[in-house]
């Protein structure tokens, strides 16, 4: 008897298990869509902030370097004014991603950060659209200066996301730049 009533308890909690994982299977599967197409409008809010000239972006003419994947902005000619990329750079805590625009030259236009789990009041700063600000007008020759381009207490963010700046132009150099 007191057998029996585990086995039908070992049961009763293996349907339950069962119920629980089928779901949350389901309810994943219903948010992930609602989260790729979050993550979708941000990134696309992002490029028009990266590169103001562009009205259209043009992902049918994705020109793909070293794993980045820049595609043209268009102007209001239909005549590309320059690129857009999105990075993903290893920072202190985890990856910081973010969306790098590109004048026809290989200038940055802009820099928007659109994911980062760096340090509060330290490498979080890097989300600061002052700091973000820095970027505009560099080119490839450019190079990290901690004094200027870092914050107090907080190299290694500051200095990941110059990093996937610099890697981003060089490609660009390499590959787009016509």
């Amino acid at each position: 008897m007191e057998r029996n009533r585990f086995i039908h308890y070992g049961f009763i909690l293996t349907l339950i298990a069962a119920i629980s994982a089928g779901i949350l299977s389901l309810v994943n599967g219903v948010t992930m869509k609602v989260i790729k197409e979050n993550e979708r409008v941000a990134v696309n809010a992002a490029r028009v902030r990266v590169l103001p000239k562009a009205t259209s972006f043009d992902e049918t003419q994705i020109v793909s370097i070293d794993g980045l994947d820049f595609i043209p902005g268009n102007g209001s000619n239909g005549k590309p004014v320059g690129y857009v990329v999105t990075v993903s750079q290893p920072g202190y805590a985890a990856n910081i991603d973010f969306v790098l625009g590109f004048d026809r030259r290989g200038r940055v236009t802009g820099l928007d950060i659109i994911g980062s789990q760096e340090t509060p009041g330290l490498g979080s700063k890097i989300l600061n659209p002052e700091w973000q600000k820095n970027a505009i007008g560099k080119d490839a020759t450019y190079e990290f200066n901690k004094s200027v381009d870092g914050f107090a207490g907080a190299t290694i963010s500051p200095n990941a996301v110059y990093t996937g700046i610099k890697r981003a132009l060089n490609s660009f150099n390499s590959g787009v730049k016509k």
